[in-house]
C-alpha cells in the first residue's frame, strides 16, 4: 500500500520500481491444456465479440459428431461439474483457445509462432493454419473420448533422481 501511495504521490519508495517498456517483440500465441477454468468462462466474449461468437460455431459445428452437448451452451451455462469430464472439457478448452486466437485476430494481434500442451497443441496447429478446424475438432473429438475411457485407472508421477537410482 505504501509503494502505491508512492507511485500515485510521484515519489520514491523501496519497493517501487519504475521504468519504461521497449519496444514491443513479436508475438506468441501459447495454449495450456487445462486448468483455467472457470464458470461463465467465455460467457462474456459469446455475448460481446462476434469473433469469438462466429470460432465458437464453427468448432461446434466441428465437434458435434464427438459431443452430447453444445460447447456453445457449455459456456453460455457455465456448469464446470461437468468439464470434469475429460470428452467436455478438452473440446470445451479447444474451442476458447481457438475462439481467443479469432479475438486477437480481429483486433489485428497476428502471432509469429502459436504452441500449446496436449489439446492445446491442436488447437495451435488450427491456429497456425496446419489443421482445419475440422481436422482439429476430430482429433480433439477421438482424443478426449479415449482418455475419458480410461481417467482414474493410473497414476502418473515425478521422480526427481538420477536414471542410475532410479533404475536400482
Amino acid at each position: 500500500a505504501e509503494a502505491l501511495t508512492a507511485l500515485a504521490g510521484h515519489r520514491s519508495h523501496r519497493a517501487l520500481i519504475q521504468g519504461s517498456a521497449g519496444e514491443r517483440g513479436q508475438v506468441v500465441f501459447v495454449f495450456p491444456r487445462q486448468g483455467s477454468e472457470w464458470a461463465g468462462m467465455g460467457r462474456e466474449l459469446l455475448e460481446q465479440t462476434q469473433a469469438f461468437a462466429d470460432a465458437v460455431r464453427e468448432c461446434d459445428e466441428a465437434l458435434e459428431p464427438y459431443l452430447d452437448r453444445s460447447v456453445e451452451d457449455l459456456l453460455r451455462e457455465g456448469v464446470v461439474e461437468e468439464w470434469s469430464r475429460l470428452d467436455v472439457l478438452q473440446p470445451v478448452m479447444f474451442t476458447v483457445y481457438v475462439g481467443l486466437a479469432a479475438v486477437w485476430g480481429a483486433l489485428g494481434v497476428e502471432p509469429a509462432a502459436v504452441v500449446g500442451h496436449s489439446q492445446g497443441e491442436v488447437a495451435a496447429a488450427v491456429v497456425a493454419g496446419a489443421l482445419s478446424v475440422e481436422d482439429g475438432a476430430r482429433v480433439i473429438g477421438v482424443r478426449s473420448a479415449a482418455l475419458q475411457a480410461v481417467a482414474g485407472v493410473g497414476r502418473m508421477a515425478v521422480v526427481e533422481l538420477p536414471l542410475e537410482q532410479v533404475t536400482e
